[in-house]
Order: C-alpha cells, then sequence, then structure tokens
C-alpha cells in the first residue's frame, strides 16, 4: 500500500495534520491507541524519528499521550475539539483559509479616522474595504469565528472575490496586484462578544472572547490588510513551547511568531 501523503510541509507536520483530523472527526475517540511507531513510519514514508516528532507535538498540543508500555491514546477531554489547524507559517495561513469557508455578510468603504485608525495601525484619512462575516470548518454548523477583514482601498477589487474564490484575502490581492505579502503580524487578546456577533457563534453576548488580529504588510512594509477574528473563549485554546536555544511553535505561529493558536474547545496550556 503507498504511504499517506497529507498536506504540504515538513514531514513530521504532514503526520500531525493527519492523525489530528482523525482525532477532531471521531475516527480516533478519546481513550483509542494510536497505531505503533512502526506502523506510522509505513502508513506516512517516513523514519522513526519523524514519527517521534510528530507524536511530541501532539502531546505537546494535549490531544495524545503517552505511557510506557501502554502506548499512545487519544487523551480524554471535557469537550472534543470542535476546530484545531496548525499555522505555522504564512504558506498555512492559505491552508487554513483553504480549508475553512468564510461567507461575507456585509462589505462597505469606511474612512479610518481616530478609533479606527488606531485599531487598525493605519493613518487618519486612508479609505478601506470593510467586510464581515462568519467562518466555518468543514462541515460545521456552528461557525469557528467572527471576522472583519479591512482592505486598503487600493487594493478594494478583490471585494468582488471574497466569499467566491477559495483561499486567504492576501494571496487575492498578490494574484490581482502583483503585490507580495512577506509580513504578518499576529496579535491575541480578550475581548467582549458583542450581542449581534454573539448569538451567530452560539456563544453568550457580553461573554469573553479571544480577537486575533492580522496585519499583513509588503516586503517595502506596507500595511495592505488587517484582520480581526474573534473566537468564543470556550472553543479556543493557546499554546506555547520554549525551549532551550529558542523559541519552537507546535499549533500555529511559529515561522511568524513563534507562537501557537489552536481552536479548540475548553483549553488553554503554556507548558
Amino acid at each position: 500500500m503507498a504511504p499517506d501523503r497529507v498536506g504540504h510541509g515538513p514531514l513530521y507536520r504532514r503526520i500531525v495534520n493527519g492523525l489530528r483530523a482523525e482525532i477532531a472527526g471521531g475516527a480516533l475517540p478519546p481513550g483509542a491507541r494510536l497505531p505503533t511507531e512502526r506502523a506510522l513510519c509505513a502508513r506516512f514514508g517516513v523514519s522513526r524519528h519523524t514519527v517521534r516528532e510528530a507524536l511530541r507535538q501532539l502531546r505537546d498540543e494535549g490531544l495524545v499521550a503517552s505511557r510506557q508500555g501502554a502506548g499512545t491514546t487519544v487523551a480524554a477531554g471535557d469537550a472534543p475539539p470542535l476546530y484545531i489547524h496548525a499555522v505555522t507559517s504564512v504558506d498555512e495561513l492559505l491552508q487554513y483559509a483553504a480549508e475553512t469557508r468564510y461567507l461575507p455578510d456585509s462589505a462597505a468603504f469606511v474612512t479610518a479616522g481616530g478609533a479606527l485608525a488606531a485599531r487598525l495601525g493605519a493613518p487618519g484619512g486612508t479609505r478601506w474595504l470593510r467586510v464581515e462575516g462568519f467562518r466555518y470548518a468543514p462541515g460545521a454548523a456552528l461557525p469557528i469565528c467572527w471576522t472583519e477583514v479591512f482592505v486598503h482601498a487600493d487594493f478594494a477589487r478583490v471585494g468582488d472575490l471574497i466569499g467566491r474564490r477559495p483561499g486567504p484575502v492576501y494571496a487575492l490581492i498578490e494574484a490581482l496586484y502583483g503585490e507580495r505579502i512577506i509580513e504578518v503580524q499576529q496579535t491575541l487578546r480578550a475581548a467582549a462578544l458583542p450581542e449581534a456577533v454573539a448569538g451567530g457563534l452560539g456563544a453568550e453576548p457580553g461573554g469573553l472572547g479571544i480577537e486575533i488580529t492580522r496585519a499583513y504588510r509588503t516586503a517595502a512594509r506596507r500595511l495592505v490588510e488587517v484582520a480581526f477574528n474573534l473566537h468564543p473563549a470556550e472553543r479556543f485554546a493557546y499554546t506555547i513551547t520554549l525551549r532551550r536555544g529558542g523559541l519552537t511553535a507546535m499549533a500555529a505561529g511559529g515561522n511568524l511568531s513563534g507562537q501557537t493558536v489552536a481552536i479548540a474547545a475548553g483549553r488553554e496550556r503554556t507548558p
């Protein structure tokens, strides 16, 4: 049987993505034993070292547990993860956007002034196309998050494609305008869930949310897009792994910020 080829990127991450999807989808329920290292080597066509790196990452995310003599099993939890995805580079941000569905509810031009300019980190008086809507995981009825996307007016033609063409907005900007996005600055903060948004997310109005802000810049340091993604706190987990000699990201943010973001249920861990 030919080895499985799941996704792109480092070999160990292909294994992580494949096993994570099976855990999230219920093919590997809590308490289930994972295949042996030898079996995983054969399945994915990789070395034992690569398999062990993948299992270590899954342990760091709290998805599996290993015991001597008992092998590796899927960890039990209070609630199954709703959606988990790795974002360790700009390329994996592309994969995340391709896997999920963004359904815009509205779009309009706005002028950044005062609070909005400060929120965007943009000069006052600049014009932006503002698009808002919910983002969904594959097969999910409940949205992952509420997303506001602000695109600089010079690149506003992408508005005709948002929600109609798969992939992230920044990739549409690159394709239409020939610009190259080389930096994505990611910021996390706590935020209350507005009443108009909470209902759609299946959360309590005024409850705690986690907002991920991503600011996209070109090689010339030009800010072309800012996206705000608001998640219910109880369905969001943040993990960061520190090691001597540097910071290693385990679920999201590695090449960009050295940090991990996993959209999951009821877990927030800082090892």
